[in-house]
């Protein structure tokens, strides 16, 4: 985008930046190769209660070490297998990436998981895809998110097969994140998003799909100066073992050797309101009994009232209770005349108004749970007509394809388009 290469054009410029990031150690190699490196955090055991108060509320990554050993899917899912099973529903097709290193624009086929058996150990295919219904019973609920009302936050469970070699683009999710390996070894690079915001905000350059539109194999530290700001999570996911990755994280994901695993994308605003676990959660152990065959789980699709409250739940989550936390999401540093800064941020008291209902400044999470669909739709209006200002006052500046840009944080669930 226009905005962003010139910021980098300015950084450059100022205190001859781009001289520093040329010969940084990190220039021109892998992303997350030069460090620095922090200490992952690991557990052997997570309780539910324990899992959403030290790690999900506070969006603290962590390691869980033998997590899905007892699983029957760890044990059976061989070759011959899943080879049997797919035969049950020869009908079903599964979702495959044409090239092991990701791009967003690849092409994309679906073959029987059995046909995909038969070459994926010759071939750059790469399976990625909705758990087959026929093996569902193979996979159970990970201990953290079994106990009382936590398993209604499960949105997706997706399977990741290739016979190794993958590599991921630099990218965030849409959704927290327990990724759980099952057959090889996964090497993950994390960076704590809201500790290196500004620098993440600038690799995440291709808002939507949030993604980073860097080689990640080759990183250019002269078109993403900030990333030598970085500190690192980097670190092996073996067999067996689970990771959480909090929304908004930034992460690179590679694997090796014949490579099976999960991840269990899961809607912590589903329990928006009610996420007091009890003293039974304190200590609750794996139960196996609880396979996803037995869960009704999935996003909600076509409702935008309801996907647009979750976004503003998300937003409280993350602490934007008042009114000057909202300006700074909505406007970010739109650079805006005197006048319409001043009739954007009127407009965005308007709208806090609507959601704070007793006045006293502070979102409350039962203001936020009582929105009605006629608050929801005049937010919405308030912010298509900021959008409409801001757009006027940088027409004349900015490439048009900014306008996916008001912030990127708007763009939860395609909300820009919808807006």
């Amino acid at each position: 985008m226009l905005m962003n290469y010139l910021l980098i054009l300015l950084v450059c410029l100022v205190g001859n930046q781009c001289s520093e990031t040329a010969n940084h150690p990190g220039h021109l190699k892998p992303f997350g190769s030069s460090g620095p490196y922090l200490q992952i955090e690991t557990v052997n055991d997570l309780p539910t209660k324990i899992f959403f108060s030290n790690y999900v509320k506070p969006k603290r990554a962590v390691l869980m070490k033998n997590f899905v050993n007892q699983f029957p899917a760890f044990v059976k899912w061989n070759d011959q297998y899943l080879n049997d099973n797919s035969y049950t529903s020869p009908d079903y097709k599964v979702l495959l990436e044409t090239s092991k290193k990701e791009t967003r624009n690849q092409e994309t086929i679906s073959l029987p998981l059995h046909d995909f058996l038969l070459i994926y150990n010759t071939s750059q295919l790469y399976m990625v895809n909705e758990v087959p219904p026929y093996i569902k019973k193979d996979v159970v609920l990970p201990q953290p998110l079994q106990c009382a009302q936590a398993p209604s936050v499960l949105e997706e469970t997706i399977m990741w097969f290739s016979s190794g070699g993958t590599s991921s683009v630099t990218h965030t999710d849409d959704y927290e994140n327990i990724l759980c390996v099952f057959d090889g070894i996964k090497e993950l690079v994390l960076v704590d998003y809201f500790k290196h915001k500004k620098a993440a905000d600038m690799i995440i350059d291709q808002h939507k799909g949030a993604y980073s539109s860097m080689d990640v194999d080759k990183v250019d530290y002269e078109k993403f100066p900030l990333i030598k700001e970085l500190e690192y999570y980097r670190f092996n996911l073996s067999a067996g073992d689970c990771l959480y990755i909090p929304y908004k994280w930034v992460h690179q994901v590679r694997s090796y050797g014949r490579n099976l695993a999960i991840n269990f994308w899961f809607n912590y605003e589903r329990i928006f309101g009610n996420d007091e676990f009890g003293q039974e959660c304190s200590d609750n152990k794996l139960d196996l009994s609880k396979t996803l065959d037995t869960l009704t789980y999935g996003p909600v699709e076509d409702n935008f009232f309801y996907n647009f409250k979750i976004f503003i739940m998300r937003q409280v989550n993350l602490g934007n209770r008042k009114i000057d936390q909202w300006i700074s999401l909505v406007l970010g540093e739109k650079e805006l005349n005197d006048e319409k800064k001043e009739l954007s941020i009127e407009m965005l008291n308007e709208m806090f108004s609507l959601m704070d209902f007793d006045g006293n400044g502070l979102l409350s999470d039962d203001e936020v749970i009582d929105l009605n669909e006629n608050s929801i739709e005049h937010i919405l209006g308030i912010l298509n007509e900021v959008e409409s200002i801001i757009y006027e006052d940088s027409d004349q500046n900015e490439d048009p394809e900014d306008e996916d840009e008001l912030d990127e944080s708007l763009d939860e669930e395609n909300l820009r388009e919808e807006l």
